[in-house]
């Protein structure tokens, strides 16, 4: 059991006890119920993501991912690894199964800051919706602050924690 699955067994185990201590074992079901409910609700969506990025995880070779995006990169991974966040549609439970199957053990820490950057602002499949509700000045205004931050923050993160 890593880290993380510990410290939410233990988050989950002290919500239990709260809810145990405000209504008894029915309000504790009632939590598992709903959390159960979102779990199917979620599950295929999950399975999906998982099958994807274990088939894109085999079809790209490493090596080509640590050629354009690891240490022999360079400067050429702060570029491409925004444009790739950029591209990649879907929420966390798309992007991070695919990210961690792909590109976790072959791109530089900058490379890896900078295209989750880039994923979580520079969402290409909002760009309809939002020239639609927001208006081409505001996509414009938005985009010419946003298209540096990733990779800036990639070159950080190169300086600070090593590349």
């Amino acid at each position: 059991m890593n880290k993380t699955t510990l410290g939410m067994a233990v988050v989950a185990f002290i919500l239990a006890l709260t809810a145990f201590f405000q209504g008894g074992f029915p309000l504790v079901g009632q939590g598992f119920l709903v959390g159960g409910q979102a779990l199917l609700g979620f599950f295929p969506l999950l399975v999906i993501a998982f099958t994807v990025a274990g088939l894109v995880s085999i079809l790209i070779p490493r090596e080509m991912v640590s050629r354009w995006l690891g240490e022999e990169s360079g400067w050429k991974g702060l570029i491409i690894g925004p444009a790739i966040g950029a591209l990649v549609q879907g929420g966390p439970f798309a992007f991070f199964p695919l990210f961690d199957a792909v590109f976790r053990d072959s791109i530089t820490t900058g490379t890896a800051v900078a295209m989750i950057t880039a994923w979580g602002m520079i969402n290409v499949g909002h760009l309809p919706y939002e020239f639609a509700f927001l208006g081409p000045r505001f996509v414009a205004l938005k985009y010419s602050v946003y298209i540096l931050l990733p990779s800036l923050s990639g070159f950080l993160a190169n300086l600070l924690f090593g590349g």
